[in-house]
């Protein structure tokens, strides 16, 4: 998931053998012969985590949710926005470096609760250029 973050599309092989990955391709192919295999169960497991409905968190301050969403909702929220952002259409696939943000449309202090619907994909000019100042 990380190397899907980073690279805002599917990893390639090779890019196993750079940072940000941890793992090498050993493993991989000892363990599926292939690179093919282990995106189509990574592919798998995600899409049965989007089938399963997300149980509300109680947050202390009245909210239904929590403020930080869960890396398994990053992954939705970014994969839903194609891993760029929202606003400028910026993404790391096309510029090196470039940080993806997870923001609330409306904000959690006003209100706004952690759930796919009110998450956006920004990068990191965008997501700071806004504020919940009305």
């Amino acid at each position: 998931m990380r190397l899907w973050e980073y690279y805002g599309r599917q990893p390639r092989f090779r890019e196993l053998s750079r940072a940000p990955s941890v793992i090498s391709s050993g493993p991989y192919q000892r363990r599926f012969h292939s690179w093919m295999k282990p995106l189509e169960q990574f592919l798998e497991y995600a899409n049965a985590q989007d089938a399963r409905i997300p149980t509300p968190v109680k947050a202390p301050s009245g909210h239904r949710t929590g403020r930080d969403p869960s890396l398994r909702l990053r992954f939705r929220v970014m994969k839903r926005d194609n891993f760029s952002c929202r606003t400028c259409g910026g993404s790391p696939a096309l510029k090196p470096g470039l940080s993806l943000h997870v923001d609330h449309v409306k904000a959690w202090s006003l209100g706004g609760e952690t759930i796919e619907e009110n998450l956006q994909t920004l990068c990191e000019a965008c997501n700071q250029g806004k504020s919940n100042v009305l």
